[in-house]
């Protein structure tokens, strides 16, 4: 995360930053009690509706912001990573869950994004994670996999192999699409003399909206052929819209905005392991919502994510004067 000088008001936007994040990570993990009320739709369908439809809204949310976040050279390249990459991820990550089965498709996915995180951000801007960050990230994945594990469904039907390296594409590629937003955001308010009244008319939540905007047309696209050719109409049923309302405008409008304002204030390496709570708050609301069994493996893993996030949360050490470090 960029340093920032000096004591406690410093280090509250920090703060807020992880806050954003963490409501985000909460609302994604009612994700799959929402998907509970409308049975019967492929597991593409979800995925396309909040992300194609979601992203529409979102992008219809921040206006020409976003068409002159796609349109300007400082941006532009970060806004065709990122949607790039959440086109990738949103079919990566519902292929390994078709291929390896929820519990473990998920597991690889989530689990591996604050890892992947973590390289990319040491290979593209050469920064460094701390020895908090590695054990806060290790206590946290352990604990989602037990938390997995204990509510482990059937595995998937597919190949194996396919389906943790389509995982592992999306761990990847959300960890890319996380680090492209924030460049992109960093991008929209640098100092660019040749781009200040531009830059004036780019916030950094519009480089969000023209990432989703973009990578929602190829979604949409997928979704009607899919629904007209493979799914069928029942698919997109008007007893299922209340779902896939609540999908777009929640977990994709709110969560993302949510999370791009954290992103602010946090580094993606840390924002991906924030979003590690997301499987906590989708097990919990799984045992009081739809009636699952969590039992005794199943909370200790939740209070290992618990331990894991907090390690990350506690103040670092700093000697007087100097910036604080993630």
């Amino acid at each position: 995360m960029t340093p920032v000088a000096g004591g406690g008001r410093a280090s509250r936007p920090v703060v807020g930053g992880s806050a954003a994040v963490l409501v985000a990570a909460t609302v994604w993990g009612t994700t799959g009690t929402a998907t509970h009320f409308a049975p019967g739709v492929p597991a593409f369908v979800f995925g396309a509706v909040t992300f194609g439809f979601g992203g529409l809204l979102l992008a219809a949310t921040t206006g020409r912001g976003a068409v002159r976040a796609l349109v300007q050279r400082g941006t532009r390249r970060w806004v065709v990573l990122g949607a790039a990459s959440l086109v990738v991820y949103a079919v990566a990550f519902y292929a390994a869950l078709a291929e390896a089965g929820v519990a473990l498709g998920t597991t690889v996915a989530i689990g591996s994004s604050p890892l992947f995180a973590g390289l990319v951000e040491w290979a593209a801007d050469g920064r460094r994670v701390s020895g908090r960050w590695v054990v806060a990230t290790l206590v946290s994945v352990v604990g989602m996999v037990v938390v997995t594990v204990a509510r482990s469904e059937a595995p998937g039907s597919g190949s194996l192999p396919l389906g943790l390296g389509s995982a592992l594409v999306a761990g990847l590629t959300y960890a890319t699409y996380s680090w492209a937003v924030a460049r992109g955001m960093h991008a929209a308010g640098s100092p660019d003399v040749a781009a200040v009244a531009a830059r004036a008319s780019v916030p950094g939540h519009a480089v969000v909206g023209a990432v989703f905007g973009l990578a929602a047309v190829p979604l949409v696209v997928a979704l009607v052929l899919r629904c007209t050719v493979g799914a069928g109409p029942d698919a997109l049923a008007p007893t299922h819209w209340p779902v896939f309302g609540y999908l777009a405008l929640v977990p994709t409008v709110l969560g993302h905005s949510l999370y791009a304002a954290g992103l602010r204030h946090v580094s993606a390496s840390v924002a991906t392991l924030l979003s590690l709570f997301e499987p906590v708050v989708a097990a919990v609301l799984a045992v009081l919502v739809v009636g699952e069994h969590l039992g005794a493996v199943g909370w200790a893993g939740i209070g290992l994510v618990v331990v894991g996030l907090g390690l990350l949360a506690l103040p670092g050490r700093r000697a007087p004067g100097s910036a604080t470090a993630r």
